[in-house]
């Protein structure tokens, strides 16, 4: 059997490695700007923080196929891997990790927890005026009901709250589907949990926040460019809304943005570093779907 060069630029356990080690030459990597020689790298595996565009796969020469272990693809020219020959493989994990991960926030803020925290490590007892509200009949908007939309949609149905859906690539949704307005419109709670691309850049903008209800909390954990981090800003100093959850943002990391940074320094966002649904179950999973896409791809071109 040929022995492939598998470039993996993320953290797995041990015995991950171990594993991938009886198929190919491992190096391993944080971050792709660390790896000298790419030339010779036949399997890429990577995470959301690699950019495998054009320019990486031009100097990839003997790149033969990527994998990435993540729900999202816009991180990935798919167009010029297909043009190029070199096979791509998906490899989502986290549906549950990051569906927990929402259902935190919204327990966060509706217990004022934060906020209490933060005024008991000031020495400050604020009892009477961190109040919370009940989730129950609280009305939960999803937009996209994908894996993860889905999860978060039976988790906070077990919670008794209303759950609203938008998605319009999802058949069959049941009657709780409704429009992006409807949802903006009748939300105590938006979530998001669509892919980023061309149509979903900027969607929630000054416009479809100011649809939504006064008071509302937004979060996001799917990825930054869907929400334009400016209008989200305004809307938070204007006291629109309630509250923003952040686990992703525009830049990433966001220490050197302006809009970013102001953001997460507000006292009325809870801001996560793309870490929420970093269990680690969910990476033991996303190394067993690596291993199997690997797997996959050396028998295939072996056998």
């Amino acid at each position: 059997m040929n022995e492939f060069k598998i470039l993996i630029v993320d953290n797995f356990a041990k015995k991950f490695f171990d594993e991938i080690a009886t198929y190919g030459k491992i190096v391993k990597a944080t971050n792709i700007t660390d790896v000298v020689q790419l030339e010779d790298i036949d399997i890429l595996v990577v995470r959301s923080q690699t950019k495998v565009d054009t320019e990486l796969v031009d100097r990839m020469k003997n790149l033969k196929c990527v994998i990435s272990a993540t729900h999202g693809t816009d991180h990935v020219d798919l167009n010029y891997l297909k043009e190029k020959g070199i096979e791509f493989y998906n490899v989502p994990a986290q549906s549950y990790d990051v569906s927990q991960g929402v259902m935190a926030y919204i327990l966060a803020y509706s217990t004022n927890l934060v906020e209490g925290d933060r005024s008991m490590k000031c020495e400050e007892w604020r009892k009477k005026d961190l109040k919370g509200f009940r989730i129950k009949s609280k009305t939960l908007g999803i937009i996209g009901f994908g894996n993860i939309g889905r999860e978060v949609a039976k988790m906070s149905s077990a919670l008794e709250m209303n759950v609203v859906i938008y998605d319009p690539y999802v058949k069959n949704i049941s009657e709780r589907a409704v429009t992006l307005e409807e949802l903006l419109e009748i939300s105590d709670i938006i979530t998001i949990h669509i892919p980023l691309n061309k149509e979903t850049k900027d969607m929630i903008g000054k416009k479809e926040i100011s649809k939504m209800k006064d008071g509302v909390y937004l979060i996001n954990t799917a990825r930054g460019g869907i929400v334009n981090e400016r209008a989200l800003l305004d809307a938070l100093n204007e006291g629109k809304l309630g509250g923003a959850a952040l686990d992703v943002y525009g830049y990433q990391p966001p220490f050197n943005n302006e809009v970013s940074c102001t953001l997460i320094k507000d006292r009325k966002v809870i801001a996560t570093p793309h870490s929420i649904g970093q269990t680690m179950e969910a990476i033991e999973e996303k190394g067993e779907g690596v291993v199997k896409a690997i797997k996959e791809y050396i028998k295939k071109h072996t056998s």
